[in-house]
């Protein structure tokens, strides 16, 4: 993982809303809806916080038509990540990138 990954995932898991939400995804794939009503945010926050997850590569979509219904449904999944700082790790970045 470059430092512009880990610095994105950090950032991301950053906010407590959005550790949350992750939580809330490790259960399995939800609509937007349901992850807003179980964080106990508004569906705007949920969708503002969940567009910054998957920025950083925590989270998948998969949108789902309604033709009947000319809509389309958004559903979020967790993604599997590994983040790991410590000070080996930081040593043999440094021994790679020279920084």
């Amino acid at each position: 993982m470059e430092y512009t990954d880990l610095i994105e995932k950090l950032r991301a898991l950053g906010h407590e809303y959005r550790l949350k939400i992750l939580t809330s995804l490790i259960d399995g794939e939800k609509y937007l809806s349901e992850i807003a009503k179980e964080v106990g945010i508004s569906r705007a926050l949920a969708k503002v916080h969940l567009n910054k997850l998957h920025k950083a590569d925590l989270v998948e979509t998969r949108t789902v038509l309604l033709e009947d219904e000319a809509r389309a449904l958004r559903y979020y999944k967790l993604k599997d990540f590994h983040i790991e700082i410590s000070p080996n790790e930081l040593k043999r970045r440094k021994e790679l990138n020279g920084f």
